[in-house]
């Protein structure tokens, strides 16, 4: 993935299906090889420090609810804002959302995806 998709996209300025286009075979390599038994390994280009904000993270959550991007891409979205250097926020709510789509222990369901849109609107 590019960062700059990947901003362009958490700014409003790239719509979902052209991010998940973008995507899509790095997802679907990822899973496979953790439904493997293996490690998957997310793709993120270098790019500018980008500081994460609530509004991001709103968008990111509303493409999920409204299935603009599939679930399936939010570990890797997540895993990919975690890992890269160039990605940072000083709020808890927003390292809460993060760290919750990241965790891939189950498959996260639209009911979870809705809680924490509504987790992150009431801390704000």
């Amino acid at each position: 993935m590019r960062h700059s998709s990947l901003v362009s996209f958490l700014n409003g300025d790239r719509p979902a299906d052209e991010l998940w286009r973008e995507i899509e075979t790095e997802v679907g390599e990822c899973r496979a090889a953790c439904a493997k038994g293996g490690s998957g390994h997310v793709i993120i280009e270098d790019g500018p420090d980008t500081e994460l904000t609530r509004k991001h993270v709103a968008v990111l959550l509303a493409a999920l609810a409204e299935a603009r991007l599939p679930l399936e891409s939010a570990s890797y979205i997540a895993d990919a804002l975690i890992m890269s250097d160039q990605f940072y926020w000083d709020d808890d709510p927003i390292a809460e959302a993060v760290f919750f789509l990241s965790d891939e222990s189950a498959p996260l369901t639209l009911a979870e995806v809705q809680q924490a849109q509504s987790r992150l609107a009431r801390a704000s």
